[in-house]
């Protein structure tokens, strides 16, 4: 240890002595040069020292401190046309700009190095194309980002495409790929950390928030085990570990945020962003989860300081989805602030920006689907060349036999050698041609199969688009009625959110169950009946839902949209009208499969419609006999104990 502190002293005392010979003989400007040189080799062997045992050799300077000086050392050796000082920064400073995330500096330099691999050692090479890829895709361009993962993997630095599948939007791919062929590294390391945040990020982006949360509150658990095992190893910098704690701590916040849990996430949240350090982008993420907490409280001031310091910190980086969620957090600070055409114009950004992002992943599986034929051929072929390989060996194997018996078979032997090599080439011939054939057939078998996943994507896609432009409708209503007053209106208008709100539903079960013709109807009537009963029901009365549906039955698109929509009516009109007089109720939906027929009740045990027949003739009436017009179903309304429709319609 004293050895690597004295070792460190020494550089330092060195650039000491060397800036001392600057001063006393200025006039001599062949030995400057040759010491501004020695200066900089000896901060880049500092910068090498840091990086390889930061336990160790602890690091004098800051992010941006490195940045600075080996910018200012980058440009001198550029005009000095030193190129052999420019590749030894490049490596440094690319490296730098990295970690910073500040692609548009990086790229061009890790392209630089990239040219002149030969010059680079394997361990720096293996380094170069990692981040140059990881900073083709934060650039959007996917197409060179496959190229250099096939150098990776032709070198035999990875095995997988993971990273590939997943910033080209097909996150179950890439989970998948991540947990068959990245092996889980070992048990008290920040590698074993790392693979849980990226686990745990897929299943984020795949909305599957629960198992996110698991990966997550798995890593801390671990991540304590493994800052307790480090204090007797002292085999990492502990404030790395204690960095890895915040960021758990703050994905775990961030998955309680989206189920409407906001239990310690204020402190948790700020201990997170305050052991972030140099990680800016978990530190963004950690600030607006920490805004929409305190929009949440309704602590407007807190709330937009922090959006402020992520637009500083984002200014100069790469980070497409902290942008996107940086325009939607904006967006509803506004909002809730009544400053609407704020509101609306932040959430234009965020619609645009989204729809730019979008497009561009579907160009990047377009590229992706066109390059996996052509990996998917090369591993084809691999396979029969280890084929080919075995039964050549296994021949072999067989002819020394045969060799070993002519020696004690002379001609008889040999009649029997060439009767078998003339089998063997009938049969090889054969074999070739079925090989042929087989090979011929699989690749149009992978053919069709390609292009039916890409359609199964494409209307998948569909549906998200159809679910998402109703939900944007549903948030421009939520504009409107924050600009009316007038009840009525405001009650008009949340009808119809409703009614945007049951179609939705109906694409979101499709886009989700993976299922494009059928809707499960128990799963899907349900979520809406929920929905209604969070928006109308009132906390002093007690109305209990009660289900009777058949699990198995599925429907049409068109039929399940009809019957949402009526029961978004039958079911509304339950909550607002049938239990003012009461404080408990139950609302009852019965829908079963009777042969070729569907039976459905939606019923309540409430006041009735009274001395109010106006209601049979209102919109919402008019709109259940259309919707039963559509289904061709029968409808009858029962006054008994409340108020009770009853449909039926064929199946076929």
């Amino acid at each position: 240890m004293n050895q690597k502190i004295g070792y460190i002293s020494t550089i330092f005392l060195s650039i000491f002595l060397c800036n001392l010979s600057f001063a006393s003989d200025p006039s001599n400007k062949e030995n400057s040069l040759i010491s501004k040189h020695d200066k900089v080799i000896q901060l880049v062997n500092l910068w090498d020292s840091v990086n390889a045992n930061p336990i160790v050799f602890k690091d004098p300077y800051t992010i941006e401190m490195w940045e600075q000086l080996l910018l200012e050392k980058y440009n001198e050796a550029i005009q000095n046309k030193d190129q052999e000082l420019v590749f030894k920064i490049s490596i440094p400073l690319s490296f730098t700009y990295h970690s910073e995330t500040k692609f548009k500096k990086g790229l061009p330099i890790l392209v630089y190095l990239f040219k002149n691999k030969d010059k680079l050692s394997n361990l720096q090479y293996k380094e170069v194309l990692i981040k140059l890829e990881e900073e083709y895709r934060a650039s959007n361009l996917i197409e060179q980002a496959i190229l250099i993962r096939k150098e990776r993997i032709s070198n035999h630095f990875i095995n997988n495409y993971w990273e590939i599948y997943r910033d080209c939007g097909l996150y179950d791919a890439a989970k998948n790929d991540l947990i068959h062929f990245v092996e889980v590294p070992p048990l008290y390391s920040i590698r074993r950390l790392s693979y849980y945040f990226l686990l745990g990020d897929l299943y984020m982006k795949m909305n599957e928030t629960d198992s996110a949360k698991f990966i997550y509150s798995k890593a801390l658990e671990e991540t304590k085990a493994t800052i307790l095992v480090n204090n007797k190893t002292r085999k990492y910098e502990n404030q790395k570990l204690v960095y890895w704690k915040g960021c758990f701590m703050g994905l775990i916040i961030k998955c309680n945020l989206k189920k409407g849990d906001f239990t310690n996430a204020i402190s948790h949240l700020k201990f997170d962003i305050e052991q972030s350090f140099e990680n800016t982008d978990n530190k963004v993420d950690a600030m607006i989860s920490l805004s929409l907490t305190y929009l949440h409280f309704k602590q407007f001031k807190e709330a937009k300081e922090y959006l402020d310091s992520v637009s500083v910190l984002l200014s100069e980086k790469t980070a497409k989805n902290l942008q996107k969620e940086r325009l939607l957090t904006f967006s509803e600070y506004y909002a809730q602030i009544n400053n609407l055409d704020s509101a609306l114009y932040y959430y234009k950004a965020f619609n645009s920006y989204h729809e730019e992002l979008y497009q561009n992943i579907q160009k990047n599986q377009s590229i992706l689907l066109l390059a996996q034929m052509e990996i998917s051929n090369r591993r084809t072929e691999l396979l029969e060349s280890n084929q080919s390989l075995f039964d050549s060996n296994k021949e072999n194997s067989k002819q020394r036999v045969i060799l070993l018996s002519l020696m004690f078979s002379l001609l008889l032997s040999i009649i029997v050698g060439f009767f078998l090599y003339l089998k063997n080439a009938a049969k090889s011939k054969s074999n070739k041609k079925i090989e042929a054939q087989s090979k011929e057939i699989n690749e149009h078998s992978h053919k069709i199969e390609m292009q039916f996943n890409h359609n199964e994507i494409l209307l998948k896609e569909l549906h998200h688009r159809v679910k998402n432009n109703l939900q944007v409708m549903y948030s421009l209503l939520n504009l409107q009625k924050r600009r009316n007053q007038d009840a009525d209106t405001i009650e008009t208008l949340s009808s119809i959110q409703n009614r945007i709100q049951t179609m939705a539903l109906v694409h979101q079960n499709l886009y989700t169950s993976g299922d494009f013709e059928m809707v499960q109807i128990a799963t899907y009537i349900k979520t809406l009946a929920n929905h209604l009963e969070s928006i109308y029901k009132v906390d002093k009365k007690k109305i209990e839902m009660i289900f009777k549906i058949d699990e198995a039955l599925k429907l049409p698109i068109e039929t399940v949209v009809a019957i949402g929509l009526i029961v978004n009516e039958a079911v509304s009109n339950s909550f607002k009208y049938a239990f003012k007089n009461k404080q408990n109720g139950q609302v009852i939906i019965a829908i079963q499969n009777k042969g070729n027929e569907t039976d459905i009740s939606i019923e309540d045990n409430g006041d009735g419609l009274g001395q109010t027949p106006k209601k049979e003739n209102s919109l919402g009436m008019k709109l259940i006999k259309l919707m039963c017009l559509q289904l061709k179903a029968t409808h009858s309304l029962i006054q008994m104990n409340g108020v009770k429709h009853h449909l039926k319609f064929n199946n076929i």
